[in-house]
């Protein structure tokens, strides 16, 4: 039980070990310019993985979207 529960929280503390080790390295990583600039480019992708998600909930897979977005 406790193994399956660090596995399901494992890729979250990864994401916040990462966060503070580029913010340690670079001092510009979490500043409001970059985290604006990485919403920015991330925008179209994120509203595709968005609408996909009922999709692919509801059991129907769409392989095309990757096409579309090209």
């Amino acid at each position: 039980m406790m193994q399956a529960k660090i596995q399901r929280l494992l890729p979250f503390f990864t994401l916040a070990l990462l966060f503070v080790a580029l913010t340690i390295a670079t001092p510009h990583f979490l500043t409001k310019v970059n985290l604006s600039s990485v919403a920015r480019q991330t925008a179209v992708i994120n509203m595709m993985a968005l609408g996909m998600t009922p999709v692919i909930i509801s059991g129907g897979i769409d392989i095309s979207v990757g096409s579309i977005l090209a």
